[in-house]
C-alpha cells in the first residue's frame, strides 16, 4: 500500500494558490505547509509549481497549466482539475479523494506512493507515465489512455477500466478481477495482459478476442 502524505497539523491557510506561491515559483523553490481551500480558477498558470506538505480542499482549477510540477506529501480532496495539463509532473506520497480529472493530461508524469479513491479520470492521458506503489479504489478510468506506461505495484479495485488504451503497457501482476474491463485497446497479440490476474469471465472475454472458442 502507498505511504500516506506526511502533512503537519498546523498549516498556513490561503484562498489563492497562485498568489501564495508566486515568490517560490519565481525563485524555483518549493512552497510548504499550505491549506488551500475553495479556490475557483480557469486557465491558471501554475507550471513548475513545487508544493509540499499541504492540503488542497474543494478547489476547482479547470483547463489550467500544472506542467512540470512537483507535489510531495499533498492531499487533494473534492477538487476539480478537468482538462488541466499535468504533463511531466511528479507526485510523491499524494492522495486524491473525490477529485475530477476529466480530460486531464498526465503524459510523462510519475506517480510514487499515490492513493486515489472515488475519483473520475475519464478521458485522461497517462501515456509514457510511471506508477510505483499506487492504489486506485472506486475510480473511473473509462476512455483513458495509459499507453506505453510502466506499472509497478499497481493496485486497482472496484473501478471502471472500460475502453482504456493500454497499448504497450504491461499489466503483469495487476489484479483486474474486481474491476469492469469491458473494451480495451491493446496490441494484436494482447501481450499487455500477460501475467495479469482476471476472474474467469474476464479471461474468457479476452480469450474470445484472441479467436479462442470458449466452451460454456
Amino acid at each position: 500500500m502507498p505511504d500516506a502524505p506526511r502533512i503537519p497539523e498546523t498549516l498556513n491557510q490561503t484562498l489563492d494558490l497562485i498568489e501564495a506561491t508566486v515568490d517560490e515559483r519565481d525563485a524555483e523553490r518549493p512552497a510548504y505547509s499550505l491549506l488551500v481551500e475553495g479556490q475557483v480558477a480557469e486557465g491558471a498558470d501554475l507550471a513548475r509549481l513545487e508544493l509540499s506538505s499541504s492540503r488542497v480542499l474543494r478547489c476547482s482549477f479547470l483547463a489550467s497549466d500544472f506542467s512540470n510540477t512537483t507535489f510531495e506529501n499533498v492531499a487533494f480532496e473534492q477538487c476539480d482539475f478537468s482538462n488541466s495539463d499535468f504533463s511531466s509532473s511528479y507526485f510523491l506520497r499524494c492522495s486524491f479523494s473525490s477529485c475530477r480529472f476529466v480530460g486531464a493530461d498526465f503524459s510523462d508524469a510519475v506517480f510514487k506512493h499515490v492513493a486515489a479513491c472515488d475519483s473520475t479520470l475519464q478521458y485522461a492521458t497517462f501515456s509514457r507515465g510511471g506508477f510505483d506503489t499506487c492504489s486506485f479504489d472506486s475510480c473511473d478510468f473509462s476512455q483513458a489512455s495509459i499507453s506505453e506506461a510502466e506499472l509497478k505495484r499497481f493496485e486497482i479495485t472496484r473501478s471502471r477500466f472500460t475502453n482504456v488504451d493500454l497499448f504497450r503497457t504491461s499489466l503483469r501482476d495487476v489484479d483486474l478481477s474486481d474491476n469492469d474491463i469491458t473494451g480495451f485497446l491493446v496490441s494484436d497479440t494482447m501481450h499487455e495482459f500477460h501475467g495479469c490476474i482476471m476472474d474467469p469471465y474476464q479471461a474468457a472475454s479476452v480469450a474470445r478476442k484472441l479467436g479462442i472458442v470458449v466452451k460454456e
